[in-house]
């Protein structure tokens, strides 16, 4: 059996600062962490300066005055991984309810998500390897459009009758932490680095945390083995006329969206013999149970309904929650003709959905692109409040001010 990231040093200088820096810049959110508390306590353990000074330098973005307490952290955390004793505060939890789901939430002091990104960084060649093509939940260029794209492609084709769709109960909380720290040893040859990752696994309360960066990828990586039995295993033997026999698939096509499970094929009592046997692979392999309330969805009549869109046959359309959310943010700055910072972060975080899906009639009724242009610029230059002008049909930016 292959083994994976044996050549990765994560004691090696470089490696460990640019993994600092990644994170502090906010990895792919690009959201950056140097003026947040935690970050700023941290500097200060690292360098003695006084909080007020870090906080001058965070507020105005000279970022590149921290090069040299980077450099200080980016030794003391290798001295840690040496000696592979890890310090970092307790993980403390907080609810945020969304729809009708109350969702716990670790939230990690900054050097825990450094680790974060330093064990994501050195598994990043086994998890490029082992999560399926269409898992679309973590690796670049694979995320919801990417989802939303092959289902669409999918569907094109008229032999491709019925969908099934589960989701795993508590899937972060439920996953077996053992399996998985066996399964890492099973493809991962990196005593350093299995060390420091089963040391944050040991950190969450129960299974995997939801929020923290490692985790999403961890979660990825343990479904990975319910993707690739979906692909390769769900088949069966069918006689001919004629004596001979061909395997046939049971499933044809499989996506996964976090803990989402799409399943698409051509017969009903195919399917659903794949998905008997699927359920019972998951919970007696994985301990991952797919709760019981899943959905069947007749292709010609039904659409899928997942990853914030409705995809059918014919179009794709928001879902019908999102799209309340992103209506209500456009209709208020219209009716009070100005946009605020938090308007204006809401809108353009929503509008990804609208513009990959078939609502471009609505967007030009409603001057939406050019509003969200606006917000745009106006996060970039950093605004906290625009006020705006209609001329003409169009919309244009008539003064600026603070709040």
């Amino acid at each position: 059996m292959k083994k994976y990231c044996k050549d990765i040093d994560i004691t090696d200088r470089k490696f460990i600062r640019e993994s600092i820096v990644e994170c502090l810049h906010g990895g792919k959110s690009g959201t950056q962490k140097y003026g947040r508390d935690d970050t700023l306590r941290m500097f200060r353990e690292y360098s003695h300066l006084p909080i007020e000074f870090l906080k001058g330098i965070a507020k105005n973005s000279e970022y590149w005055l921290f090069d040299g307490i980077i450099d200080t952290i980016t030794e003391g955390m290798r001295q840690e991984i040496i000696s592979q004793k890890y310090c970092w505060k307790p993980i403390w939890h907080r609810h945020r309810r969304e729809n009708d789901k109350i969702r716990k939430l670790g939230i990690q002091d900054v050097k825990q998500q450094l680790y974060d990104y330093i064990a994501v960084n050195g598994l990043k060649e086994v998890l490029c390897k082992k999560i399926g093509y269409y898992q679309c939940a973590a690796l670049p260029c694979r995320g919801q459009k990417f989802g939303k794209d092959a289902i669409k492609k999918w569907l094109k084709n008229p032999e491709m009758r019925y969908a099934w769709k589960g989701d795993a109960h508590h899937y972060y909380e439920n996953i077996n932490t053992g399996k998985l720290k066996k399964l890492l040893e099973r493809y991962v040859k990196n005593e350093p680095l299995l060390h420091l990752v089963f040391a944050l696994i040991d950190s969450f309360e129960k299974g995997l945390e939801i929020g923290s960066y490692l985790s999403q990828y961890l979660a990825n990586f343990y479904m990975s083995f319910a993707y690739h039995y979906a692909t390769e295993h769900l088949s069966k033997v069918r006689k001919c006329r004629n004596g001979t026999s061909k395997r046939v698939r049971l499933v044809y096509h499989i996506l996964i969206y976090m803990d989402d499970i799409l399943l698409i094929g051509k017969s009903l009592k195919d399917m659903k013999m794949g998905i008997r046997r699927f359920r019972k692979w998951v919970w007696d392999e994985l301990d991952i149970e797919i709760k019981k309330d899943d959905e069947w969805i007749d292709l010609r009549t039904g659409y899928i309904d997942m990853m914030g869109f409705c995809i059918s046959r014919k179009k794709v359309i928001v879902r019908g929650r999102i799209f309340r959310r992103y209506r209500k943010v456009i209709n208020r700055i219209e009716k009070t003709g100005t946009i605020t910072r938090k308007q204006a972060r809401r809108a353009v975080s929503l509008n990804g959905w609208l513009i990959n899906s078939d609502c471009r009639h609505w967007r030009k009724r409603n001057k939406s692109d050019e509003i969200i242009k606006i917000c745009k610029e106006m996060i970039s230059n950093e605004e906290d409040a625009v006020h705006l002008a209609k001329t003409k049909g169009k919309y244009r930016i008539l003064a600026e001010w603070n709040v």
